[in-house]
């Protein structure tokens, strides 16, 4: 997902070079051999995470069929799913609008994620060979010259890489299907956007423990190290979504204490 955001942007910068006066679109067509449902729902879902569609803009279902190359039945699909997580609500007369993100949401999402990711690390840990200890700390390296050329955007596809790749190592099919469910490309980068306070060398050098705690085969090393790398980036953007929020607020008051101009 995170490298079909970044064509997404490639695509609407070459139309604009070549029609200054049409919107771009925001959506790129989707492929031909996955499911037209999934593909429609990741692609709102990481839309909406990362702000390209915000908080009160319709959900156009035409529009999107149209940018994407499909029917208008997958995004309808996708738009009922995206209402059962809340990120998108019915308003009458309005149509269907985006929901804003809320802390709820992001603790929730994050809370679950970090009893798979130790539970997977674990399991990992009984499993691993020196040939997947040599991948991992490939895919470090692999970040960490991601963070020195500024890469945010391979950086955050790699750090996904990384993770997938101990789900594999953990060999339970069940596992990784609960953690693609959450999303994992989306939230990662909504996650990369919400952090304050880490350089990308901090988010890159992070994923050492993970793997110093996997070399050591301790499945209870392994799943506290896992679950709390998960637990402290989620401290981390819940800690950013509170302050933008006291900012917001503090904001409104001023405007209020202003009054009438």
């Amino acid at each position: 997902m995170i490298d079909d955001l970044v064509e997404s942007v490639a695509e609407r910068k070459q139309a604009r070079s070549n029609d200054s006066t049409k919107a771009a679109p925001l959506f790129a067509q989707a492929p031909q051999f996955r499911p037209l449902r999934s593909d429609a729902y990741e692609a709102l879902r990481e839309a909406i995470l990362i702000g390209r569609l915000r908080p009160g803009e319709r959900i156009v279902e035409a529009e999107i069929a149209r940018q994407m190359g499909i029917s208008r039945g997958p995004i309808r699909e996708a738009v009922r799913q995206l209402e059962h997580e809340d990120l998108v609500q019915y308003h009458p007369r309005r149509g269907v609008v985006v929901s804003r993100v809320t802390r709820e949401a992001v603790a929730d999402t994050y809370e679950v994620r970090a009893e798979l990711d130790g539970f997977a690390a674990r399991l990992a840990a009984a499993r691993i060979s020196n040939v997947h200890l040599d991948q991992l700390d490939g895919l470090l390296v692999t970040m960490r010259g991601q963070a020195g050329k500024g890469d945010n955007a391979a950086l955050l596809h790699t750090d996904v890489e990384f993770h997938q790749l101990i789900y594999l190592i953990a060999g339970n099919r069940v596992l990784l299907r609960a953690w693609s469910s959450l999303g994992p490309q989306a939230w990662t980068l909504f996650s990369g956007l919400q952090l304050r306070g880490y350089t990308l060398d901090d988010l890159a050098e992070r994923h050492k423990p993970i793997v110093e705690a996997l070399r050591t085969r301790d499945p209870a090393t392994a799943e506290r190290t896992a679950r709390e790398h998960t637990l402290g980036i989620a401290r981390n953007v819940l800690g950013h979504l509170d302050d933008t929020e006291l900012e917001l607020a503090a904001g409104s008051l001023q405007v209020q204490q202003a009054g009438p101009r």
